[in-house]
């Protein structure tokens, strides 16, 4: 083993062989990232989110840039110090640790990807009291005067254009007036990473085959740019690292939650679990539920999520909210059901308890699936998943289990 700076060999593991060897590389890897921070793909749209934030920096000494997976909280700051001068990028996803005092004070210290190394970013910032600093992280790095700004996905029209923009730049031929456009945008949560992934498609598929490869998003969205960082090569990896910084309770809770698609309120967070509601309002603070009159979340969060349970204890969990929401008092007449439905997505629980319905019915894969207008693919897929999440082996149990539910 020898030192990453000077080539040193190394006695014990470590990647530098003195401090000066590791200031050094520190100093050289901020001129590398700040000289390569020009995307040669467009910025399309978030106008409003750059003015924002260059407001924000004025005002305030420590400005961190929240939000969920995929969002582009990245790519927002990138932009902004494109062409400011006097701005020290600092990119840590992939890194350990973060280096020791900083070079000559720059203007503005951007930490970007501060998530796993939240205590020592916060270290850094407390003792560089007169560097002002722009941050990325899926939380905040609570230290005092900070300013959070929470980033949210594209609005609707800001979507399709950046859904179009990659699109035409893989395919001149695209048809920019897709009526399926706008339906496929929704259902990526019009997450920047989402749109850009299914756009690299259109190469080899048509709208109508990525939309139907989104039930298995995962294993469609995969084709990200090689010179990108890992967690920004697919979806599932960007959910990912996120998920993987959750402590146990929060995981177990985040699969429980997927299986609740109107949101999550205090009493059935509480009744699903001890705890709940606390640990509802730490996902919360980790961009993976969405604030609003109940947390929720988004559509490819939800998808991981319901995965994830599929692999641990999904007959339990499911058991359980059966339980809890036979407890919950009865709607009035006309009251609106859809907030405790189950599912992993309502959209797709609704197919998937009418698949269950016309396996019981006696219908073959092929019969579903021209009947759902999907196609035998995803049929055959759901049939998987039926068997998975209830426990069973045979098409016969799926139609007992239908036939008996209520």
């Amino acid at each position: 083993m020898t030192c990453d700076d000077c080539g040193t060999p190394l006695a014990a593991p470590a990647k530098y062989c003195s401090g000066a060897c590791r200031q050094r590389a520190y100093r050289r890897r901020a001129r590398e990232v700040v000289s390569g921070s020009a995307r040669l793909d467009t910025f399309v749209g978030r106008h409003g989110e750059l003015a924002d934030l260059t407001k924000l920096l004025a005002r305030h000494r420590v400005v961190t840039v929240v939000g969920p997976p995929g969002v582009g909280k990245s790519r927002l700051v990138h932009e902004l110090i494109a062409h400011r001068q006097h701005a020290m990028l600092v990119e840590l996803a992939e890194v350990s640790r973060v280096a020791g005092p900083l070079p000559p004070e720059p203007g503005l210290l951007v930490l970007d990807g501060c998530e796993h190394l939240l205590r020592e970013c916060a270290d850094l910032v407390q003792r560089h009291p007169t560097v002002r600093v722009l941050a990325t992280s899926r939380e905040l790095l609570n230290v005092p005067g900070e300013q959070a700004y929470r980033l949210s996905p594209l609005e609707p029209h800001e979507a399709k254009r950046l859904f179009c923009d990659r699109a035409t730049a893989v395919d001149n031929e695209f048809d920019e007036h897709a009526a399926l456009l706008d339906a496929l945008c929704d259902k990526l949560d019009r997450l920047p990473l989402a749109l850009e992934l299914a756009a690299r498609l259109v190469r080899v598929l048509t709208l109508e085959e990525i939309e139907a490869r989104l039930d298995h998003r995962f294993a469609a969205l995969t084709v990200g740019p090689r010179d990108a960082e890992a967690h920004h090569r697919s979806l599932h990896a960007a959910i990912d690292r996120s998920y993987q910084l959750l402590s146990e309770a929060e995981r177990t809770a985040l699969r429980t939650f997927s299986l609740l698609p109107g949101g999550i309120s205090e009493e059935l967070a509480d009744a699903l679990m001890p705890h709940g509601w606390e640990l509802a309002k730490s996902l919360n603070a980790r961009s993976l539920l969405q604030p609003g009159e109940r947390l929720t979340m988004l559509e490819s969060v939800r998808v991981f999520a319901f995965d994830a349970l599929l692999q641990h204890d999904s007959v339990a969990v499911r058991d359980k909210l059966l339980d809890v929401l036979a407890t919950l008092p009865e709607l009035d007449e006309g009251e609106e059901t859809e907030d405790v439905a189950l599912g992993p997505l309502s959209w797709r629980e609704e197919r998937l308890l009418r698949v269950a319905a016309m396996v019981a019915e006696g219908l073959t894969n092929k019969q579903i699936a021209d009947g759902l207008h999907v196609s035998l693919r995803t049929v055959e897929a759901d049939v998987r998943d039926l068997k998975t999440v209830l426990g069973v082996r045979s098409r016969a149990q799926i139609a007992a289990w239908a036939t008996q539910a209520p």
